[in-house]
């Protein structure tokens, strides 16, 4: 507690009042996920540049007080903005700016605390034929936080992490280091270029403890001219195995660019409306005789499928759909093809939106407010994303893995499939509940833990990791354990940085 008093007068120093925040207010924010957790946070930190972040590092390894970063906090389902264990919170959000953009190359450069609802208003303030990635999460989530995770988004660049360069990172001992060609001086290729001379450092800094990212380049897709939607539903599961075999083949063709979606009833409902407790008299989870019923209401089918196509031209994307329905009609016989201009001006054009946060208030007793804070609100919700290799033999045993067990603790199997690959899709499971009845709190954790124990024992690994499980419960066969040991003892001495966070 002597060190926690020093700790913060040294940061009041290098930050000023306004910006170490203490006021019970802000703590319990910060320690309010959307499920249970007992970590306590002593203060927040809010720095304005990369070298107050080093003065805010060099005081934390100097008095060894545990600090965690996060970007806009909006890492909803993994966490938010809780720390996997108890310390000092890092809030990297004043750091906001758009150091760089080149409409020529393609590419943008920000810092951890600009949003992606930010970065789309910036394109479209300067009329850019570019585009990012969008992903499902909040509007105002960050864009350096998403990458770091390794999330997944729509859009050609959709695996987000593969898609970025020229990190700026600051380690726990205060020192700073930029990975590629922009470490040397008036480095032309550093926005560029991935990999400059020596070993590529990046990956050290994706889903790990080992430094804070202040910047960070992404690159950009151009906007095609033409636009298909394609959608399809499945009305009878055994179709999803001969499904996901043909996206496969168009995927590695390259006639579908970006990740597809495959969507069960309950995830499509979710998004739609909230759940019937007056027709089930508050029975849970959904009764069949009742998801069939609002099935029928809400027009929704077993599965469904979305992908969009990409094409510089009309022809090319006229000849693109014609392929993909060719690949696709014995498999998904009833196919739409939707040009966009059908839809609307600009609405296949990955705007950012916070539709899909409706889901997260399924199980809720009141409709979502204008402006979603399921934090505030007390939604309950966890997520699951597996990586499962792009076969329809492989997605079967780990759908017929995933799908009951969320029905064994209560909950409705939320489920989809995303194509971020021509070779790999997540399985994506979300547990959701109303975080205000008792007990729910804790069968949710046991229904996580249990879908992560039996889809790790079959071989499907998680693709990214929330502090409900900050270290996965799976032992390696290789030395790896003792190679990150070995790197986090060297790059954080006294172990300060986002304590338990992937890395033990």
């Amino acid at each position: 507690m002597e060190r926690l008093r020093e700790a913060l007068e040294a940061w009041r120093r290098e930050l000023g009042e306004d910006h170490v925040l203490a006021d019970e207010a802000t703590l319990a924010r910060a320690r309010t996920a959307t499920f249970a957790t007992t970590q306590e946070i002593g203060a927040v930190l809010r720095p304005g540049s990369t070298e107050e972040v080093r003065a805010c590092l060099r005081i934390a390894h100097e008095l060894r007080i545990p600090v965690t970063p996060v970007s806009a906090g909006r890492n909803q389902g993994y966490g938010s903005r809780v720390p996997a264990r108890s310390g000092v919170l890092l809030d990297l959000g004043r750091m906001n700016r758009v150091l760089e953009f080149d409409e020529e190359l393609a590419y943008l450069t920000v810092e951890p605390g600009v949003s992606f609802e930010q970065a789309h208003a910036f394109l479209e303030e300067r009329g850019s034929r570019l585009q990012l990635a969008t992903i499902g999460g909040p509007p105002q989530s960050s864009l350096i936080g998403n990458a770091l995770e390794r999330g997944d988004g729509t859009g050609p660049h959709g695996d987000i992490f593969q898609y970025v360069c020229g990190l700026e990172v600051v380690l726990p001992t205060g020192e700073c280091l930029r990975t590629g060609p922009g470490r040397y001086p008036h480095a032309q290729a550093a926005s560029v270029l991935r990999w400059g001379a020596g070993p590529g450092l990046d990956g050290l800094f994706s889903q790990s403890n080992l430094g804070v990212v202040t910047r960070m380049t992404f690159w950009l897709a151009p906007r095609a001219a033409c636009l298909r939607l394609v959608s399809g539903v499945l009305e009878d599961p055994s179709q999803l195995g001969p499904v996901v075999e043909r996206l496969r083949l168009l995927r590695m063709e390259g006639t579908l660019r970006e990740a597809f979606s495959l969507w069960n009833d309950y995830k499509v409902m979710s998004v739609l409306g909230q759940y019937p407790w007056g027709e089930t008299r508050g029975l849970t989870p959904l009764p069949e005789s009742h998801r069939a019923k609002l099935r029928a209401k809400l027009n929704v089918s077993p599965w469904h499928l979305n992908f969009v196509l990409e094409a510089p031209s009309e022809a090319q994307a006229q000849a693109a759909q014609e392929r993909a329905e060719h690949v696709l009609k014995e498999a998904v016989p009833a196919l739409s093809f939707t040009r966009e201009e059908e839809l609307g001006p600009g609405a296949l054009r990955q705007v950012p939106s916070a539709r899909n946060l409706r889901m997260m208030y399924w199980r809720k007793r009141s409709p979502p407010p204008e402006v979603p804070e399921p934090e505030r609100d007390g939604c309950g919700f966890i997520w699951l994303s597996c990586a499962v290799p792009m076969t329809g033999t492989h997605l079967e045993t780990a759908l017929a893995i995933a799908e009951p067990l969320p029905l064994r603790f209560g909950f409705e199997p939320n489920l989809c499939v995303l194509g971020v690959s021509a070779r790999c899709a997540y399985l994506v499971v979300a547990i959701i509940y109303d975080r205000e009845v008792e007990g729910e709190d804790a069968r949710a954790l046991a229904c996580h833990h249990a879908l992560q124990q039996a889809l790790g024992e079959a071989g499907y690994y998680p693709a990214r990791l929330g502090i409900q499980s900050p270290v996965l419960p799976f032992t390696p066969e290789d030395d790896s354990p003792r190679v990150l040991r070995t790197l986090k003892a060297a790059l954080d001495p006294h172990g300060i940085l986002a304590p338990g966070r992937y890395l033990p």
